[in-house]
């Protein structure tokens, strides 16, 4: 006869914790991984995009270099921080952060224009995008405040919606002034995506999404000529980028013999990098770069899910960092293969761009984070 097995109530509990204990580190050091490594790609593909450009023009070959990898620098004391600090201390620092992004937005509106648009300000010779900055902001903080309301007691009355929203309107309202249209619903889908985590019924936020959006389609489309341009389809860049990426073929040009970046795309170290790699590594080279966002995506997704080990507040927290790389990755791509019209959007941790490498920095930092946290808490040594 087959004696029966008797195993301890508490082991699947603890078999349970190790197991997300060992996923969320894994997931951590991923997420690292693909993100030094699209980083290093990006300083190569940066240095191939201006080393001709830059001689044409009198600055040395390798001057557009030196400053990404300053910023590279800067971007990598800003995840560290972000990787170290207490999520309390975050939590803490939230409001103060807000408003100094509301404030730094206030400023913008009497900065000297450039391209047609107010969105720089210039801090010892650097230049600063504020509206970079509260994309990231408006994670720490809906993370902050959602968590809040889940860990409100029977007897506390959690804040309205309303109220809740406001800073976040306050906000997109002042990036859409500059004018920045597609970062003003790049902020409100964060809002959105949040909220949908954090259960809010839909019912509550479908109205005011269905009269907010529209109109604020209708006013950038009717205030700004550039928005028009774009929706007709009439930018050269796209044609042009599209061009370069046809004529990668599946292996590419090769690593600094791309032709395109001679006059013919403007932007091709910023918003239109995902070109050049098409042009000069190919196919191969363009589906290494997606595959490699798609695994971000996928582990950045496992980490923020095993978070909610820890609480409400790690999870929005890992959720909306993990949003704020994926569509401005997806929104790119979109973009330089016409897919959805032009809009000046970085690729991250690829393009060249001080302010937005700093916030996609942090933003790695904080998965890293919430990663060793979990980790600890489920028992295991993080990072070890």
């Amino acid at each position: 006869m087959r004696e029966a097995v008797i195993q301890h109530p508490g082991l699947d509990a603890v078999s349970h914790r190790a197991g997300v204990a060992r996923a969320s580190l894994r997931a951590g050091r991923v997420v690292l991984g693909l993100a030094i490594g699209l980083t290093s790609l990006g300083l190569v593909m940066v240095y191939s995009a201006t080393v001709g450009r830059s001689s044409a023009s009198g600055l040395t070959p390798d001057a557009a270099f030196v400053q990404q990898l300053r910023w590279v620098v800067l971007g990598a004391v800003a995840g560290t921080v972000a990787a170290l600090a207490p999520l309390a201390w975050l939590r803490r620092v939230v409001v103060p952060a807000f408003v100094v992004a509301l404030v730094l937005l206030l400023f913008v509106l009497v900065a000297p224009e450039v391209k047609g648009a107010r969105r720089w300000i210039y801090v010892m010779g650097l230049s600063v995008q504020p509206s970079e900055l509260l994309k990231l902001v408006v994670v720490l903080y809906l993370a902050h405040r959602l968590a809040s309301r889940e860990e409100a007691g029977p007897f506390e009355k959690p804040i309205p919606l309303p109220a809740l929203l406001a800073p976040v309107g306050l906000g997109s309202v002042l990036v859409l002034v500059e004018p920045d249209l597609g970062t003003s619903l790049f902020i409100a889908a964060e809002a959105v995506v949040l909220l949908a985590l954090a259960g809010i019924r839909p019912t509550r936020v479908l109205p005011f999404a269905l009269v907010a959006v529209p109109l604020l389609m209708l006013y950038g489309y009717a205030r700004f000529p550039h928005v028009r341009h774009r929706v007709a389809g009439t930018g050269e860049q796209v044609h042009e980028a599209l061009v370069a990426i046809g004529s990668g073929g599946v292996a590419g040009v090769g690593l600094g013999e791309g032709s395109q970046k001679f006059g013919y795309v403007a932007e091709l170290k910023n918003d239109f990098i995902f070109a050049l790699i098409g042009e000069e590594l190919g196919f191969l080279g363009c589906a290494g770069v997606v595959i490699a966002f798609m695994a971000l995506v996928w582990y950045g997704s496992r980490l923020a899910w095993n978070a909610r080990l820890l609480g409400p507040y790690p999870y929005y927290l890992a959720a909306g960092s993990v949003f704020v790389i994926a569509f401005q990755a997806l929104i790119n791509v979109a973009v330089v293969t016409a897919v959805v019209p032009t809009k000046g959007i970085s690729l991250p941790f690829v393009s060249k761009g001080g302010s937005n490498f700093i916030v996609l920095a942090f933003a790695v930092g904080l998965l890293v984070n919430v990663a060793r946290r979990t980790a600890s808490e489920a028992g295991e040594e993080p990072f070890a």
